[in-house]
């Protein structure tokens, strides 16, 4: 199940690619700057089929990456309990032989 969804997710983000990129600009470079372009204040526009391909690929995009998370083979509960309950590590480092930590250091005690 897990690898259909991966493939059917990876179909579907190549399609959202080529039908954006196929898609025509909304605006001229003066709308990008702050200026007025020419439909800012004019009617919307009707969608076109691109369009349209674009919201549905998009939501579909969005709910297989959502049906991937809950399906990935290697989940095996919250990340938070697993955090938990792991042991805690000890983040300090030891200094090699003949080098001692700066001065003023916590391990200042144990290099001498």
């Amino acid at each position: 199940m897990y690898y259909l969804l991966l493939t059917l997710f990876i179909l579907v983000a190549f399609l959202l690619i080529i039908v954006v990129l196929m898609q025509k600009g909304r605006g001229d470079v003066g709308s990008a700057f702050g200026g007025m372009g020419q439909g800012v204040f004019g009617p919307g526009g009707v969608d076109t089929i691109l369009t349209k391909a674009t919201y549905w690929l998009g939501f579909s995009l969005m709910g297989l990456a959502l049906l991937i998370g809950i399906f990935h083979p290697s989940k095996k509960g919250s990340l938070l309990e697993d955090e938990s309950k792991r042991p805690a590590t000890q983040t300090q480092q030891n200094s090699p032989k003949g080098q001692t930590a700066p001065s003023g250091t916590s391990s200042e005690g144990k290099a001498r």
